[in-house]
């Protein structure tokens, strides 16, 4: 797998070609968007420790998607991301996702085909059952290649709440523990009739680091 790796970015690629080359172009559909974030706090720990801007790009065609998604700090250098991933839904129940985590050291242009040191990819399933759901996610290959993460969430109506558990990468020393716990919630602030903004927020926890986060963004 790491003789190979510099080419695995490319798999996602290609497989979404593959995807959409079966789906009529009037079946597909694009999406462009970003959020601005007051900071980028990911299973329960903050990558970069400033605002953060995440663009997105995704096509969809019927249960198939394919999509690009980043995060941009804005206290250059930074902690910087660019992630592809390409995903397939089973109805409403259950999806699996295949995500290139792309993490440069500098800025955005150095070293992506370096697979082994700048790159992990992941395989993730959903399961949502009502207002239950469950995620597990698995790297497999790349920078890392062990680190497992599992999530339970739970629809309030008002609110969602979540816990997590990871380890290795997730965790100070390596041992499975509990890295995210909190609540979020989200609404439209309406302008006029005509525009309108979608505004979320997050208090999260994480108490094998012994840290609390409070997020808050707007989705444009």
């Amino acid at each position: 797998m790491r003789n190979n790796g510099k080419l695995l970015p490319g798999i996602l690629i290609l497989t979404g070609l593959y995807i959409f080359s079966t789906k009529t172009f009037a079946q597909v559909e694009v999406n462009v968007g970003a959020d601005l974030m007051s900071r980028y706090v990911w299973r329960g720990t903050d990558f970069g420790g400033s605002p953060s801007i995440q663009p997105t790009l995704e096509m969809s065609a019927g249960s198939f998607v394919l999509g690009a998604w980043g995060a941009y700090t804005t206290n250059a250098p930074g902690a910087q991301e660019a992630d592809l991933y390409a995903g397939y839904s089973f109805g409403d129940v259950f999806g699996l996702t295949l995500t290139d985590y792309y993490f440069p050291l500098d800025d955005m242009s150095d070293d992506y085909f370096d697979f082994d040191n700048f790159h992990s990819l992941e395989i993730s399933g959903t399961l949502t059952i009502d207002k239950f759901s469950l995620l597990a996610g698995k790297f497999f290959a790349g920078a890392d290649d062990q680190s497992l993460y599992l999530e339970a969430g739970y629809d309030l109506g008002v609110a969602n709440i979540f816990l997590g558990a990871g380890n290795e990468v997730y965790t100070t020393d390596g041992d499975f523990a509990v890295v995210n716990i909190g609540i979020g919630a989200s609404k439209e602030i309406k302008f006029t009739d005509y525009f309108s903004l979608p505004l979320s927020g997050s208090l999260i926890l994480n108490p094998e680091s012994e840290s609390l986060f409070m997020v808050v963004g707007v989705s444009f």
